[in-house]
């Protein structure tokens, strides 16, 4: 494959070495960022009466959304891995002695990062918006309509505008009840019924399902000193339950729904489908995430060529930070730039530009001497300031116990 691309030995060696830690991190922070979520549907979808395997869907929808954050962390972490491996191998320095400079080592990696924004404009700018959509219209059916007459046993439901129900046992078709418990509001009074058994059934008509309930009590409390009792000893619950959800709406009911082109086409209608505000910082959003990844090698390989172990680490801790800051940072002009309180080019281009200055900074100001760079100066500062206070507060412990 590298032969067909045209890349020489170094090239693919550096790629080989950065591509395997990167996607064994994607994979690892795509399945932390999706387990919680998984674990809230499959008790969403249990508490709701539908069915547990909708979580897969569900689940398949969700990761291009959670591909986005995870792209930038599993680069950084393979470009580090690639390069904190070459440097302490000792091959890095061979490299350097035989005439391959630092640029020549990072070229590969910023032709990688180059692919990722490609990647990343099409996830996040055209994938994710249809499977945010596709999420959504099955949460829908899934979710807010998803009684199909099928109650687990001793599992509350919240079947339909408030109703809620829960069986003490259920047969095996889930349509046979018994020891039925049904709470719900009508006009504003509490109303609770029980019955000895139950039976989910198609309404006459076939088009809808109706629980039929035996030998049972409906309490109305209205307040006073004795609720209101009645006793049946059949009772048609007046709540139907549709086999089908109705249509979902149609895509776009936000900017998060709207791919690239589409925000670009709203962004000049007249007059646009979402506030102008919101769906230029969607817009900006995208795509300033997305170009940040050639930069990150910048950024990542002079923090990452060093030999001293307590450097290495802090230089990792010094590249998690910087990345979150980023990260916050633009977190924080979408926000402004969402609710109007600043341009969405200004909100968001500007952290980009600062990011990716100082990464180039940072990187051609370290070729000469690798693993010497400002961050790891002021790393080496810090560490000298904290062991001198350290020893001057142990000077000033020892010198009044040797007083007292």
């Amino acid at each position: 494959m590298g032969h067909l691309l045209g890349l020489r030995l170094l090239e693919r060696y550096v790629l080989r070495l950065a591509l395997k830690p990167m996607f064994g991190a994607l994979a690892v922070v795509l399945a932390a960022l999706l387990l919680e979520r998984v674990l809230r549907l499959v008790d969403l979808l249990a508490t709701a009466g539908a069915p547990v395997f909708l979580v897969f869907a569900l689940s398949a929808n969700l990761v291009p959304h959670y591909l986005g954050f995870a792209l930038p962390a599993g680069f950084a972490l393979g470009v580090f891995s690639a390069i904190s491996r070459l440097s302490l191998g000792a091959e890095l320095e061979a490299m350097l002695a035989s005439g391959v400079s630092i640029p020549s080592v990072t070229r590969p990696l910023i032709a990688l990062g180059c692919v990722l924004a490609v990647v990343s404009i099409a996830v996040t700018g055209f994938i994710a918006p249809l499977s945010r959509y596709a999420y959504r219209d099955i949460l829908n059916s899934g979710v807010t309509y998803a009684w199909r007459a099928h109650a687990p046993a001793a599992t509350f439901i919240s079947a339909k505008d408030g109703l809620t129900i829960t069986a003490d046992e259920v047969d095996k078709t889930g349509r046979q009840l018994t020891g039925v418990f049904i709470q719900n509001r009508e006009n504003g009074v509490e109303v609770v019924t029980t019955s000895v058994s139950g039976t989910l059934e198609l309404t006459p008509d076939r088009a809808q399902i109706q629980l039929r309930l035996h030998n049972g009590v409906v309490v109305r409390d209205y307040g006073a000193a004795r609720p209101s009792t009645l006793r049946f000893q059949e009772l048609v619950l007046d709540k139907k339950f549709a086999l089908e959800a109705p249509p979902f709406r149609p895509r776009g009911g936000n900017e998060r729904e709207l791919t690239l082109t589409e925000l670009w086409s709203e962004m000049s209608a007249q007059p646009p489908s979402s506030p102008l505000n919101e769906l230029q910082a969607e817009f900006h959003s995208r795509i300033v995430r997305s170009l940040s990844l050639p930069f990150l090698p910048l950024l990542i390989v002079p923090l990452s060529m060093t030999l001293r172990r307590n450097t290495r680490f802090g230089n990792a801790a010094a590249a998690a930070v910087l990345m979150i800051l980023f990260h916050n940072a633009l977190q924080i002009g979408e926000t402004f730039a969402h609710k109007g309180r600043a341009p969405a080019a200004v909100a968001l281009w500007v952290p980009f530009i600062l990011f990716a200055a100082f990464s180039t900074w940072l990187f051609f100001t370290s070729t000469d001497r690798p693993g010497d760079t400002a961050v790891s100066r002021a790393i080496d500062r810090m560490s000298e300031a904290v062991q001198a206070l350290g020893r001057r507060t142990i000077g000033r412990f020892r010198t009044r116990t040797a007083q007292g």
